[in-house]
């Protein structure tokens, strides 16, 4: 990954499926947070006080069908390995 600013992407496959994810960073103030399309809905990946990646769901993510928590720890993974390379 060049920067910070720059979009890339995660290939990897899942429970058999295959996917192919764009990350987004999106730079705040003090930190980055990375913004990924799962299913058809918006997930944010930051940081927690741990230093750990979480995703936070936006508002219809929640609302509607149910995301594999599974698939969202393994996004994160993705994402902290495609950083440390």
């Amino acid at each position: 990954m060049e920067g910070f600013d720059d979009p890339f992407i995660l290939k990897f496959e899942y429970k058999g499926k295959p996917h192919i994810l764009e990350v987004r960073p999106w730079v705040q103030q003090y930190k980055v947070a990375f913004k990924v399309t799962v299913e058809q809905h918006e997930i944010t990946f930051e940081k927690d006080d741990e230093g750990q990646y979480r995703a936070i769901a936006d508002a219809n993510a929640q609302a509607g069908g149910k995301i594999d928590p599974q698939l969202l720890q393994e996004i994160a993974h993705k994402i902290e390995e495609a950083l440390d390379v």
